[in-house]
């Protein structure tokens, strides 16, 4: 027999469990164009020609005036910043207006109060340079490697690879500007082009399927030390105001025995150990011959951090399975 709570609070569990379907579905589901923000978008510092117009009060329609950051990000504790929106048909995400202050943001105007939420994040990347797969954990970051080595680059942007999106399309690309010993700036390494790179998952190599591949060393020219920094392409605003990754340098030198790991080759120590050896017939005085014993001194490689991947929200098939579920669950216990 079912208890007799389950009789009354199953509707109100089931309730429950559709609103939170129907907020996760909204998280990050832009459209029908990329300009288009609905209730729980994320929108970037910098961002120009956004319509907020869908995050009005339904019924009323009245616009938006302006976009609340709350204490704790709780609606009932005080405002800490204040954005005003003059057209939210066409509203610029400016960032001296949010200076830091990222994160939850309630749309307000004075007839309607609050009526839906957005969050405000920064188009931040990060850039590694690293041997080429299967040994993308080998950091080349400030390190002498041979011509022959094989390298890719490692390219994060957390926020931008999760949010910015429509049905499934990321529009934001990026180059990758190498800079020469000579001081040469390109974005071709030898046959690889590594500009409009396109920013479709949080983290990716350019030696993934479908990108242009590994590089080889040797094919960048002559020996010495290069740097790289990615930057952003489009949108075109990010292009004119986000900030470019800090470069990575490394140097190509005329090493040998580095092609599958950037470890420095450790020199050995020698110690004196003396033997005495006999001689016939046998002189005055023995001879002392020295043995040289090697002793490798360690050597420690730094792995750079490596920024942590937002997570993608959950599904909105999964929530309606688990409804499904729980429906026939109840049905059943009747």
């Amino acid at each position: 027999m079912t208890p007799e709570w389950t009789h009354r609070r199953g509707p109100v569990i089931l309730l429950a469990v559709c609103i939170i379907a129907l907020c996760v579905g909204q998280v990050g589901a832009r459209g029908p164009a990329i300009s288009d923000i609905q209730p729980y978008d994320t929108i970037f510092i910098y961002e120009e020609g956004l319509d907020l117009s869908q995050l009005r009060n339904a019924t009323t329609d009245n616009p938006i005036t302006e976009l609340r950051k709350y204490q704790n990000d709780n609606p009932d504790r005080g405002i800490t910043k204040s954005i005003p929106v003059t057209d939210d048909t066409n509203f610029e995400v400016q960032d001296f207006l949010v200076g830091e202050d990222y994160g939850t943001y309630y749309a307000y105007n004075p007839q309607d109060g609050r009526t839906a939420l957005v969050f405000i994040r920064e188009p931040r990347l990060f850039l590694d340079v690293v041997l080429a797969n299967p040994n993308h954990n080998e950091p080349l970051t400030g390190l002498t490697v041979s011509e022959n080595t094989r390298i890719a680059f490692r390219i994060a942007s957390p926020d931008v690879g999760s949010f910015y999106q429509v049905g499934g399309v990321y529009p934001a690309t990026i180059d990758l500007v190498l800079t020469t010993p000579g001081g040469a700036e390109t974005t071709r390494i030898g046959d690889i082009n590594v500009a409009g790179l396109n920013v479709s998952s949080t983290r990716f190599y350019t030696d993934d399927p479908g990108r242009p591949g590994a590089v080889r060393l040797g094919d960048l020219g002559a020996p010495g030390t290069y740097s790289v920094r990615a930057m952003w392409r489009t949108p075109a605003a990010f292009d004119a105001y986000a900030a470019d990754t800090e470069p990575v340098t490394f140097t190509v030198g005329n090493r040998v025995g580095v092609d599958t790991t950037a470890t420095p080759t450790a020199s050995p120590t020698a110690t004196s150990a003396p033997t005495t050896v006999a001689t016939t017939p046998p002189t005055t005085a023995p001879t002392a011959t020295e043995t040289i014993t090697p002793v490798p001194t360690a050597t420690e490689t730094t792995v750079p951090a490596t920024p942590t991947p937002t997570a993608a929200p959950l599904p909105v098939t999964v929530v309606i399975g688990a409804l499904g579920l729980a429906v026939v669950l109840i049905a059943r216990r009747r």
